[in-house]
């Protein structure tokens, strides 16, 4: 006779890119080892594939979740709501003194007090100009492994272009879909600075997983702030 395999509990929270609500189960004994090897392994591309597939086991609802259809700070945050009701409300992690880098000591913190934090200047519907608005698309869990690149004009066009989801100039939309990423480009490259610049502001201000630690050095007496932004700084 074959074991009834065990009853996971259920929990819900909202995605904070769309506030819809979700119901997840904690990640079991074999999600965690699948978690745990790709930590060791330290590659990137492999803790983002561990990510997506425990996320997809441990969202019960609704039917048709995708974690291909979430923003990379949602894929963040609800790793983390999974992994506080699998493995303990807490994680430890190491934070090193800015002014002091001989000094680091390792602080414990609440998981369910980790947050997306928004800008209230923060929008998805860009007006480039009177007549050109840009609505963009969040960056999705592809940008887990390769970053969010906005160092150098070259890879921030290329950052734009695949985050654009439609531009509408005067009445007329034209969608993503019916374009290529070089067409994008193309077009991206024919705006003035500052209309540039104004879709940049989109990734300046998006909501990110964010979480100060408050420390004092004792050798020095100085207070200090270190700053977690990111999954790879909790994981």
């Amino acid at each position: 006779m074959a074991l009834p395999k065990p009853v996971r509990p259920e929990h819900s929270t909202t995605v904070p890119s769309t506030g819809k609500k979700i119901k997840y189960q904690p990640f079991t004994v074999k999600e965690e080892k699948i978690l745990i090897l790709a930590a060791e392994g330290e590659s990137i591309d492999e803790i983002g594939n561990a990510i997506s597939n425990v996320l997809t086991n441990c969202v019960s609802s609704p039917a048709d979740f995708s974690v291909d259809d979430l923003a990379l700070f949602d894929i963040e945050y609800l790793f983390l709501k999974c992994r506080a009701k699998s493995v303990g409300e807490t994680v430890k992690v190491r934070v090193t003194d800015p002014e002091d880098p001989t000094y680091s000591v390792e602080k414990e913190i609440n998981v369910d007090k980790i947050q997306v934090e928004r800008n209230k200047d923060h929008t998805d519907l860009i007006d480039v100009s009177d007549e050109i608005k840009v609505k963009m698309s969040y960056p999705g869990l592809s940008f887990f492994a390769e970053g969010l690149k906005v160092d150098n004009i070259s890879e921030s066009m290329e950052t734009v272009a695949k985050c654009i989801s439609s531009i509408v100039i005067n009445d007329e939309v034209y969608n993503k879909a019916d374009m290529t990423e070089g067409e994008l480009v193309e077009w991206l490259e024919a705006l003035t600075s500052a209309q540039f610049q104004k879709i940049m502001s989109f990734f300046a201000t998006m909501p990110k997983l964010k979480h100060t630690i408050k420390c004092t050095n004792p050798r020095t007496g100085n207070d200090f702030s270190v700053v977690l932004e990111g999954l790879a700084d909790f994981f």
